[in-house]
């Protein structure tokens, strides 16, 4: 299985500020802020399950909820940026994926600066994502699609790592300046980053949990905030069918509507109502 993860700030009304625990450790704090985070779970016959949850808490304690409740041996694939609170914390095990958009976007922000530097980075990663595209066009299964990455891509990141390490060693870039700190963030997050060269299954970026995150912002656009904690929860699970029903290729509206004829099947056999299960009764 595999997890796109990420997280976005929004507003309830009604929110208190509450005392949680801080994050690997027996102390607490109280907390204000409120985030939404989605959730995209590829599962193994390749249908995708889109959540989202809004409250007082980040991505990392989303995906904990979540993981507490999975019994399956299997380590799964955890995609996200690389913040701390988007990992999990209660000790279970993934195998942790770092997003190349991200890595990339450091180098881009300071390409005004550094042109001629950051244009050549921009152009190794802008091939690493071409075979990426080839693959899909290929048809590349997940074995395949992890020996062209190996292959092809993996010499493009080791080609950013050293010129990186050069740089700095050498004096020609500044640690301190955006480049070395965009640098120091490739150097110091090159394991995850280069995931995708080395697990299979794994993916180059976590532009599907951005795309995901689209829905709220364009909710939080519209409805600018929820009156109450139990409004934000009815909000994620519509926009969480409405998203899902979507990736499934269904038509949303046709779906709402069967799943409220039929609560009592529904509620009796949920996975028979799945989007990719369903068919319409109209």
């Amino acid at each position: 299985m595999h997890y796109y993860l990420d997280d976005t700030s929004n507003r309830i009304l009604d929110q208190t500020p509450i005392e949680k625990p801080v994050r690997n450790s027996d102390k607490t704090r109280e907390r204000s802020g409120v985030y939404s985070s989605g959730l995209v779970a590829t599962l193994s016959d390749g249908h995708n399950i889109v959540l989202y949850q809004t409250n007082i808490g980040h991505a990392g304690e989303f995906i904990d909820e979540i993981l507490s409740q999975r019994n399956l041996p299997l380590q799964p694939l955890l995609m996200s940026d690389a913040l701390s609170s988007n990992r999990p914390s209660l000790g279970f095990e993934v195998e942790h994926c770092l997003c190349n958009s991200h890595g990339r976007r450091q180098f881009a922000e300071v390409l005004n600066q550094f042109p001629d530097e950051v244009e050549q980075v921009l152009n190794w990663y802008g091939e690493i994502w071409r075979y990426d595209d080839e693959a899909r066009e290929l048809e590349l299964n997940t074995t395949q699609r992890l020996a062209w990455h190996k292959k092809l891509s993996l010499p493009m990141m080791k080609k950013i790592h050293s010129w990186g390490k050069s740089e700095l060693t050498n004096g020609s870039v500044e640690e301190n300046s955006g480049l070395g700190k965009a640098i120091n963030y490739f150097n110091k997050h090159y394991e995850g980053l280069t995931a995708f060269c080395r697990l299979e299954g794994a993916q180059l970026d976590n532009n599907r949990a951005e795309q995901a995150l689209k829905l709220v912002a364009r909710n939080r656009k519209n409805a600018m905030f929820h009156k109450t904690t139990k409004g934000a929860h009815v909000a994620d699970v519509v926009m969480a069918m409405i998203a899902t029903a979507a990736e499934a290729g269904v038509n949303v509206l046709d779906y709402f509507n069967a799943v409220q004829r039929r609560q009592s099947e529904v509620m009796a056999n949920p996975e028979q109502f799945l989007p990719w299960n369903y068919q319409s009764d109209i």
